[in-house]
């Protein structure tokens, strides 16, 4: 294994690019305030730090670039999600409650200009009209006084936040949260409305959707709080669903990610399950049963036939990329020993980057860690979905963070891991907060012919930037570092959405 190291720091590259731009690092272009600051504080570790929401929505042009240069042929936007709460919540579990806010950078002729908006889900906007949060947490629901609600208001006990991901399929692009309806938004950030595909009302999407290399069809699932199912639906190229079919589970269950191959759509369904009735004794709706293992399922695109695998129990919030080859099932994922939420009850073995192999004719199942740092949030080249990919890119945390124990999903450094070979290239940031990593192709030469995009936030200075990486040497110079107008929080999932 080789270690990548950055060819001069990260601060020392910054300064250098700063003086050369003539610009001080706390500089801040003028921004045009839309909406007030976010006043309330917490003591959650989730809800504090660069974790906290902000209230701004701006509009800003011509943003600095305090460091390389912009590619004068990236030509799109690079928009990413995250849990904001405008109001301070009754009860917040990381990460899985909060307003969707999409922040968007967008690209062209070598210039960058940033947008951010609250996605204006029906939920937000009952909450609006009160003046305050009224909806409980998804892992801990709270009853809400009927006086508050409207017929047209979400009845509760928790609400879509549409804060999750935000992706573009056939022409719409869609905010989405976890296993509820999706709300789609003009390129702009505007919210339309709750997102139909082309049927006659609102469709259930998970916050993860995988698309099919040869047909362009998205398959995407909707998992049941109530109910032992799962959804399992086919959208065509051109957004209107084709299909859907429900695979029966052994007991409620959190499905976050799935993956695909070109003939399969993979289930992991781990031991992360809803119980009403412990909820309804005080206890968390959503329980941790190492005894039920962790079930494999591979079922046909069609939904044809299902095969169900055993394996111990872990737990999987993400996966990179899945492949068939050689009579195997290739799927590269981050494991968790155990579902573990928030700050209190953070797992003892950090999560990391594993690959799982399932060979088809003997239905055997085998495991192997490929790197032992901590991560999570892992991408790959998207245009390599269901296909044989080396690279996962994601981020892991080094003694650089001058932060005594961080919250969970806390990085500071970007790492390129090959996992046929093991090999790991690093981008130190140092006492920078680093998030997840997008792909923005630049040709066809390649897996790693392009770029990442990385928001990062300085502790120190208060400042957000986001960086730009060569995907094929992360651990050079970064290509650019463009300065925000504000300080963007720690969000979730984010995607390149080129220009038509």
């Amino acid at each position: 294994m080789t270690d990548g190291i950055t060819r001069r720091s990260f601060n020392e590259f910054l300064l250098a690019g700063a003086a050369a731009a003539g610009l001080g690092l706390g500089a801040r272009p003028a921004t045009a305030l839309q909406t007030a600051d976010i006043a309330w504080t917490s003591d959650n570790p989730h809800l504090g730090g660069n974790f906290a929401p902000i209230g701004p929505e701006l509009n800003v042009d011509n943003l600095p670039v305090i460091a390389g240069r912009i590619p004068a042929g990236l030509s799109g936007a690079y928009m990413r999600n995250g849990p904001n709460p405008l109001f301070k919540p009754i009860a917040f579990t990381y990460p899985m409650d909060g307003d969707g806010m999409i922040h968007a950078v967008y690209f062209d002729s070598g210039r960058a200009r940033y947008r951010n908006r609250f996605v204006q889900t029906a939920g937000l906007v009952a909450e609006r009209r009160a003046g305050r949060a009224i909806y409980g947490s998804f892992t801990h629901p709270v009853p809400i006084d009927p006086t508050l609600l409207q017929p047209q208001d979400p009845q509760g006990p928790f609400k879509n936040g549409a804060f999750i991901n935000v992706i573009r399929h056939g022409g719409h692009l869609l905010a989405l949260d976890e296993s509820t309806t999706s709300y789609e938004m003009t390129m702009d950030l505007d919210t339309i409305g709750e997102w139909k595909a082309g049927t006659d009302k609102p469709l259930r999407l998970g916050a993860h959707n995988r698309r099919h290399p040869k047909t362009g069809a998205l398959f995407a699932i909707a998992y049941s709080h109530a109910e032992p199912t799962v959804q399992i639906h086919q959208i065509d190229s051109a957004g209107n669903l084709a299909k859907t079919f429900s695979i029966a589970l052994a007991a409620p269950t959190m499905i976050h990610d799935f993956v695909l191959t070109e003939r399969y759509i993979v289930l992991l369904a781990c031991p992360a399950v809803f119980d009403s009735a412990a909820a309804r004794q005080g206890q968390p709706f959503l329980q941790w049963r190492p005894g039920m293992g962790t079930r494999i399922g591979l079922i046909a695109l069609d939904g044809s036939t299902t095969q169900w695998l055993d394996a111990d129990p872990f737990f999987v919030f993400h996966f990179a990329n899945a492949f068939e080859r050689g009579g195997n099932i290739f799927i590269d994922y981050v494991q968790h020993e155990s579902l573990a939420l928030g700050y209190a009850q953070q797992a003892q073995k950090s999560p990391t980057l594993h690959r799982m192999t399932i060979n088809l004719a003997a239905r055997k199942v085998s495991d192997t860690q490929v790197a032992g740092m901590v991560t999570e949030f892992p991408r790959i080249n998207d245009g390599f979905d269901a296909l044989p990919t080396r690279f996962v890119y994601l981020p892991t945390l080094t003694d650089t963070l001058r932060q005594v124990k961080p919250p969970s999903a806390t990085f500071n450094t970007m790492m390129k891991i090959n996992t046929e070979t093991g090999d790991v290239l690093r981008h130190d940031f140092g006492n920078r907060i680093a998030g997840e990593a997008t792909f923005i192709p630049r040709g066809t030469n390649g897996e790693d012919d392009g770029y990442l995009a990385i928001y990062a936030f300085d502790p120190e200075n208060q400042t957000s930037d986001l960086i730009l990486l060569d995907a094929a040497h992360i651990d050079a110079d970064p290509v650019a570092v463009i300065r925000l107008p504000q300080r963007v929080p720690q969000g979730l999932h984010g995607n390149w959405i080129p220009k038509d």
